[in-house]
């Protein structure tokens, strides 16, 4: 019979703990074809990949985000999903010759799409509308219903949009939500969410927290109003571009909430 010497089994031990820290996730690439234009949009599964709980990067040039999915999904697993946009927020596309832009994050009701397109698009017609509602409908049947939680990663640019934005909006219409400020953290890193629950446990913690009540304001087409609206439970994770260990702070501080529980859907 062999014996290893235990210095050996501690070696090995510890060589495989190394191993895991750094493994990779695994890679499923889609490739979709919006309009004569490829997008790409990339699973990646961490770990035991929970798929109860979808983390969502919809804006390329959004990379702090990603980097802090990464880091908290390499500890606790999970699944991240983002588009490939060649580090754009926007995303352009060509159909019949012609190019449209719009914002991945206003396209989830057909108000919404259309408003972006116009908005965006050199084109100032209604024609892709359709298309990106065949994009929209790709990413909301694959990845964000029946899920438990979704978790939207974004970032902003300094004191350009921050939790002060909601403040004012509580001011000019009232009963769109509650607001949560803690003044000693950075007024551009937040989290948002749809659930009143969620909004109560991130607040316990004295983090700058945002409960919006979707059915008191307009629909701009986000997946943020699209959730609530449908009973998908919604965290959106917010810090500014490059505030990377606030972010990975933020999605810390998540680890205990997804076991509150929430009202069935109807």
């Amino acid at each position: 019979m062999r014996v290893f010497n235990k210095s050996i089994w501690l070696t090995l031990f510890f060589m495989k703990i190394t191993f895991c820290v750094y493994c990779q996730p695994s890679s499923f690439t889609i490739q979709y074809l919006l309009g004569e234009t490829k997008i790409s949009i990339i699973e990646l599964c961490y770990k035991s990949c929970n798929k109860n709980q979808l983390f969502l990067n919809v804006h390329d040039n959004e990379q702090t985000g990603r980097n802090a999915a990464d880091s908290f999904l390499n500890n606790y697993g999970g699944m991240l999903v983002h588009i490939v946009n060649d580090s754009n927020r926007n995303v352009t596309f060509v159909m019949h010759g012609k190019q449209y832009t719009f914002d991945p994050n206003r396209i989830y009701s057909r108000k919404g799409r259309l408003a972006s397109l116009m908005l965006l698009s050199e084109q100032k017609d209604s024609a892709a509308e359709p298309e990106v509602a065949y994009f929209a409908a790709t990413i909301l049947n694959n990845y964000v219903k029946k899920r438990q939680f979704v978790i939207a990663l974004h970032n902003n640019s300094d004191s350009n949009f921050s939790i002060h934005t909601y403040v004012h909006s509580q001011d000019s219409m009232p009963g769109s939500g509650k607001v949560f400020v803690n003044p000693k953290m950075d007024e551009d890193d937040f989290i948002l969410t749809s659930e009143f629950a969620v909004f109560k446990k991130i607040k316990a913690k004295n983090i700058n927290v945002v409960w919006e009540n979707a059915n008191a304001i307009k629909d701009d087409g986000s997946l943020s109003i699209y959730a609530s609206r449908h009973r998908i439970p919604y965290i959106n994770v917010e810090a500014e571009h490059g505030h990377l260990h606030e972010q990975i702070m933020l999605l810390n501080c998540l680890e205990n909430i997804f076991s509150i529980k929430l009202k069935k859907r109807k």
